[in-house]
């Protein structure tokens, strides 16, 4: 990246500001009506007749997909321009928000969610592309951690007044219309606020790539390993947000509201999670202890969750829970730190992290909804609750990318 393009994306700041805050809008809106499946399932269930396979099923859909296809996509589209890929993705995206509230049975409703997913990923490799067009370097993890804290903010007040809003909408149906609606709003937004950065577009176009993309991101050792970490903990994320509401429901534990509250709430827990994360990981120059840290909490956090049957104490948890989860801006920020990465590399390490977690989402709601089947669904969210442990093991063994790291090696190097 050349010295006058990083001079105009220091001049275009404030405007940076603009593209990432209409971007953050528009995956919102997708985020909150993903957030919100587990706490439409027992309807949809009630209304479709599904089996316990079939949710584990349903909710796996908003993580199967990005797990699949999400390096491809984005190896393939980050040669694009960002603005047109989101542009493209929301348009097409509506029509199937519309498909699914409108579903007459279990398979439409499961294929439309599943192409709904997969054409929303051509959104991936746009974020990664904005963020590096208009801030540098320095800037990213503060950019990250403002996206995460929106999209937590937008999440969980979603989520928190889901229960009122099935109500008010006479059910689970309308939900989905009404962010079709809300989705077509906010594109024509994006399409008269986003701009790309003309300087950091030139400067990227005249550096060939000269190597896969893929093969180089998949060197890197550090990728590895938040794999890992991070597939352990969205397994039981995924399991216990797509079932644990079945569970509690129909348990007699909580009622809808409740459920849904305590859930939003987890939400606002995530989003001053991220937000203490994206600070005390500035402060100290360091990544690891925020992977190794939450990952020894989150396991108790969430079997308590579990065996709890006071309402109080179960929102409370919740909202730990969500604190817990502070490690998002740093797994978010590492890739743009890997020593020698190029800008199209950084987007498909992103897809990487994207993929990884993704499957850990995927695998959780379908292993407890195998589980629950055969013996019972308490099992399965009390088995999947221990997964988030991986993450202390990636935490300890993934290499330091801070900014105390390249203090150190710059040291090194002086001497």
């Amino acid at each position: 990246m050349s010295v006058d393009s990083a001079t105009a994306r220091g001049k275009s700041w404030n405007y940076g500001w603009v593209v990432i805050g209409a971007f953050l809008a528009i995956d919102s809106a997708v985020m909150g009506v993903t957030f919100s499946m587990g706490l439409m399932l027992p309807y949809i269930s009630d209304d479709l007749g599904m089996s316990l396979r079939q949710l584990g099923w349903l909710g796996s859909a908003n993580w199967i997909v990005p797990a699949i296809l999400a390096i491809p996509v984005a190896s393939w589209l980050a040669r694009y321009s960002p603005k047109k890929l989101v542009t493209l993705a929301t348009l097409f995206s509506i029509p199937l928000l519309f498909v699914q509230g409108w579903a007459p049975n279990y398979w439409v409703l499961f294929l439309s969610r599943i192409a709904f997913m997969a054409i929303g990923l051509a959104r991936l490799p746009a974020q990664p592309l904005l963020i590096r067009q208009w801030f540098p370097l320095e800037k990213i993890a503060m950019v990250n951690t403002v996206l995460i804290v929106g999209m937590g903010v937008v999440g969980g007040t979603v989520v928190f007044w889901m229960g009122d809003l099935m109500e008010a909408l006479n059910g689970w149906r309308n939900i989905f219309y009404l962010f079709g609606g809300i989705s077509a709003v906010l594109v024509l937004i994006w399409v008269v606020l986003a701009r790309e950065n003309p300087a950091a577009v030139s400067s990227t176009e005249e550096e060939p790539e000269k190597t896969s993309a893929i093969k180089a991101v998949f060197k890197y050792k550090a990728l590895w390993l938040l794999g890992i970490g991070v597939t352990g903990d969205m397994l039981c994320f995924g399991a216990m947000e797509t079932l644990w509401p079945k569970y509690a429901i129909s348990g007699g534990i909580v009622s809808l509201g409740e459920a849904s509250n305590a859930l939003g709430l987890s939400y606002y827990g995530f989003t001053a999670g991220a937000l203490l994360g994206g600070i005390i990981s500035t402060k100290i120059g360091r990544r690891k202890p925020l992977l190794w840290g939450p990952g020894f909490f989150l396991p108790f956090l969430t079997l308590g969750i579990l065996f709890s049957h006071s309402y109080p104490l179960i929102t409370t948890l919740w909202i730990l829970w969500g604190l817990s989860e502070m490690y998002f801006p740093i797994i978010y920020t590492i890739p743009y730190e890997l020593p020698g990465i190029k800008p199209e590399q950084i987007a498909v390490a992103m897809a990487f992290i994207v993929s990884v977690f993704t499957l850990g989402g995927a695998l959780g709601p379908i292993m407890a909804g195998y589980i629950a089947e055969a013996w019972s669904l308490k099992l399965a969210l009390g088995i999947s609750c221990l997964f988030p442990f991986l993450l202390v093991i990636a935490g300890l063994l993934i290499p330091e990318t801070g900014p105390r790291a390249h203090e150190k090696t710059g040291a090194d190097i002086q001497s």
